[in-house]
């Protein structure tokens, strides 16, 4: 029986906690001892594991990491910004290893087989300063874009290559993380597993019939990187060209961006056509009712919902990014378009302006099948755990 830890930062609404949850559903837990660590006890995901896994949680001084330092001000907490302002300090010193040492005393009842940080950034240090004889490191993040460790990329040079193996979700963001840190005899691909059944029977809720001809949506996490702005300026700009008439966009999610999101839509006079329609538990069903989606980031390294979509028949307009090459069959069953805001635009348009195109993507998209694949990936993971 293997003792194994995973750890995150967090485990907010997000692709990373979605993806951590299948995974625990598809995996033999017959020969293996789960338990997670969150470092920080925000948000709602990882809740509903089995009886056999077992979450636990970091102490204060994780309080505030995985908050960036404008998050942690507007708190207004004075004990949350003296945290974090004490992890800068360590990370920046050098300090951070013996105060992870000193946590991880109190945290740790036992000594594990295999140590696994599920998360790019600091659960690496996490890891990286145990004693756990394998250590495994997991990159979701596009690091040609955004890099989570530029800020500290000395420390990260030091422990990354501790690491036994570095797992990326796809080619795009392995290529791009050895680019810096020329790591490749550690690093390979595993995608990652989608539980198509579970998408499927959450789609199957009921919801208002549209009330609209066309009806597009997007879903994700209100943050800068997934382009919403770029989005709302490009319905703009189809708005002020008489393209909109009886279409509907409705964006499901929640983030730091919310309000300025809304004062946009609002100074755009979009409101009657534009909705944020705030975080939801159940996204499948929206999608499976929508027309089109879209995804509008800046980066995307994997695009677990450009999967959802597709396998509830959706066609997607994606720019691109290491994710959307993979995923997207190119005017079969989607849009990849420049990774702009003309570029969401001109996408938008050529949907808009050709029904026939819409249809043909929307039949390709019915014949999306990501079980094959599935079976793959567990069998690697299996391997990477035995």
């Amino acid at each position: 029986m293997k003792n194994i830890l995973f750890v995150v930062d967090e485990k907010r609404m997000g692709g990373v906690s979605i993806l951590l949850e299948d995974m625990m559903r598809f995996i033999d837990l017959s020969n293996k001892n789960i338990d997670i660590l969150v470092l920080h006890n925000n948000g709602d995901r990882l809740e509903n594991l089995g009886s056999n896994i077992n979450v636990i949680y970091g102490g204060k001084y994780f309080d505030a990491v995985d908050l960036t330092i404008k998050e942690v001000i507007k708190t207004k907490k004075i004990s949350k910004i003296l945290r974090k302002a004490m992890l800068v300090f360590d990370m920046k010193t050098g300090l951070i290893k013996y105060k992870i040492l000193r946590e991880r005393k109190k945290i740790l009842n036992k000594k594990y087989d295999i140590e696994i940080a599920f998360k790019d950034g600091f659960t690496a240090l996490f890891v990286a300063f145990g004693n756990t004889p394998k250590k495994i490191h997991w990159l979701h993040y596009d690091y040609k874009i955004s890099n989570p460790n530029a800020k500290y990329d000395k420390l990260f040079k030091k422990i990354l290559p501790k690491f036994d193996e570095i797992i990326a979700v796809s080619e795009g963001v392995m290529n791009d993380f050895n680019n810096i840190y020329r790591l490749q005899n550690k690093t390979r691909v595993i995608p990652n597993l989608i539980d198509i059944n579970k998408i499927i029977e959450k789609s199957k809720s009921t919801i208002e019939t549209k009330k609209n001809d066309l009806e597009i949506i997007s879903v994700g996490r209100l943050h800068y990187m997934k382009g919403y702005d770029r989005f709302i300026d490009a319905i703009a700009r189809l708005k002020n060209e008489g393209y909109l008439n009886h279409v509907s966009f409705k964006i499901y999610g929640d983030g730091p961006e919310k309000f300025g999101l809304l004062n946009k839509i609002l100074d755009l006079n979009l409101s009657q056509i534009v909705t944020l329609e705030g975080k939801t538990d159940n996204p499948y069903k929206y999608m499976k009712n929508a027309d089109l989606f879209v995804l509008s980031s800046v980066y995307e390294p994997f695009g677990l919902v450009i999967i959802e979509a597709l396998t509830l028949g959706t066609p997607v307009i994606a720019t691109e990014n290491s994710a959307t090459n993979k995923l997207i069959r190119n005017n079969v069953n989607g849009l990849i378009v420049e990774n702009s805001t003309d570029g969401i635009y001109l996408g938008l348009k050529e949907i808009l302006t050709n029904k026939e195109k819409l249809k043909l993507l929307k039949s390709n998209a019915k014949k999306f099948d990501y079980t094959t694949e599935n079976e793959k990936i567990v069998k690697e993971l299996e391997d990477l755990l035995r």
